[in-house]
């Protein structure tokens, strides 16, 4: 019984420890998210980085100690997260104090996610920030991520065989093709044809123009306020922290 206690309590030791020494990957500071919802997402995000070793952050605050949004996401994540141990990542953090969402990243996360500017990352989270469901918005980030990430499988099966199947469906078509140009009847052209016309039965005595059609042609007057832009469109920043880059994008909601 003794042993058995101590073994019990060796493995809740190994367990305890393990759990402390686990990376966090949710800072709900903010406290908008229900402690089954954090178990979700740290699992969920767990998940993406055992097998991408991409690193993402889901961070809320309200309280972004009235910096700019890119500003407060680049030094969150820089004092989170040490930069070389995890250099390939992105915190994506809620600002409830100023209704922002803004996504920091670094390494591979640049090319990944920067680059593909606003709207795309405003697609996937801005509707559901807006409805209050910010569960949600975090698990479609972390889909949208794994996405990118980690191609389908079917898409690539489908794209690797493609050429094969192109290349048979070629072959059928032509012998479908000639098969059917084998059994048409196709009627042979008559060099004799004065027998169908009555010698001196055409006598044209006038003649008319007919103009079925017709053509009008518009120029458009360019106004004053065409062929230009007013404020700022979607784009991306960038940014530096302890000699490392930093790129983000984000928005209101």
């Amino acid at each position: 019984m003794k042993k058995t206690a101590f073994f019990l309590l060796i493995l809740l030791t190994i367990a305890l420890t393990a759990q402390a020494f686990a990376l966090q990957h949710v800072d709900d500071k903010a406290r908008v998210l229900s402690n089954d919802e954090v178990r979700k997402l740290e699992a969920q995000a767990a998940e993406l980085y055992e097998r991408t070793q991409f690193d993402v952050i889901l961070h809320t605050t309200r309280n972004s100690q009235g910096k700019e949004p890119e500003d407060y996401a680049y030094d969150y994540y820089h004092a989170f997260r040490d930069p070389s141990r995890y250099p390939d990542g992105a915190a994506f953090a809620i600002m409830f104090d100023t209704r922002d969402y803004y996504e920091a990243a670094r390494g591979k996360g640049k090319s990944l996610l920067t680059y593909r500017e606003n709207y795309d990352l405003r697609d996937v989270v801005k509707n559901k920030l807006s409805d209050g469901d910010y569960y949600g918005a975090f698990s479609d980030y972390l889909r949208y991520v794994k996405r990118l990430l980690v191609p389908l499988a079917p898409i690539e099966q489908v794209t690797q065989y493609l050429p094969f199947v192109l290349g048979i469906s070629l072959v059928i078509g032509l012998i479908y093709a000639f098969v059917l140009k084998s059994n048409m009847k196709i009627a042979k052209y008559q060099y004799n044809a004065d027998r169908y016309i009555v010698p001196n039965s055409l006598n044209l005595t006038r003649h008319q123009d007919l103009y079925l059609y017709q053509t009008v042609t518009r120029t458009k007057i360019e106004s004053s306020s065409s062929g230009g832009s007013s404020g700022k469109g979607g784009g991306f920043s960038s940014g530096s922290r302890g000699g490392t880059s930093y790129g983000g994008r984000g928005g209101k909601f």
